[in-house]
């Protein structure tokens, strides 16, 4: 799967950002990965809404697509996207 990024034209107001939830021995693992500080941001907000969790429970991987609809430059809950594997 993939996820892209038109860094030359959408960024910093568009940014993506990669979930993963897992175990490592007995340990739950959260890592939260975006291209820019803005994708990161965007992935740890998405994972600190409790809905999500339980909408995407049966998820170990998201793909985040974070863009920035009113212009502001910062990340808002209602601007963050799942991608959907086509």
């Amino acid at each position: 799967y993939t996820i892209a990024l038109d860094v030359a034209n959408t960024y910093p107001y568009e940014d993506i950002c990669i979930v993963y939830v897992g175990q490592e021995n007995s340990r739950n693992i959260l890592l939260v990965w975006g291209y820019g500080w803005r994708g990161t941001y965007a992935g740890s907000v998405f994972m600190g809404t409790p809905q999500n969790w339980q909408v995407y429970s049966t998820c170990h991987m998201l793909m985040l697509r974070w863009r920035d609809f009113n212009g502001d430059g910062l990340v808002q809950v209602n601007e963050i996207s799942v991608e959907t594997v086509k």
